[in-house]
């Protein structure tokens, strides 16, 4: 997906679902599979925004995702 994007930022691809579980996302019901989730975390590792829903239909617009990316300030 990186690759085929030509994505430009860092996106977790975890096999062991460590972060799923950490974040406690993990999906009780599949335990291989993660809630839907977006979560944008500045360079301190600050979580900026946070979007959990049990139901994968729904989603955050790209333009609510991209204002919180917007609002992180700029690396000094």
């Amino acid at each position: 997906m990186v690759e085929k994007e030509k994505l430009t930022i860092p996106v977790l691809i975890e096999a062991e679902l460590e972060a799923t579980k950490a974040f406690g996302i993990l999906n009780e019901k599949n335990s291989k599979v993660p809630h839907p989730t977006v979560v944008v975390i500045d360079q301190e590792g600050t979580v900026r925004f946070f979007h959990l829903d049990e139901n994968f239909r729904k989603r955050p617009a790209p333009e609510v995702i991209l204002e919180a990316v917007r609002q992180i300030p700029a690396a000094e």
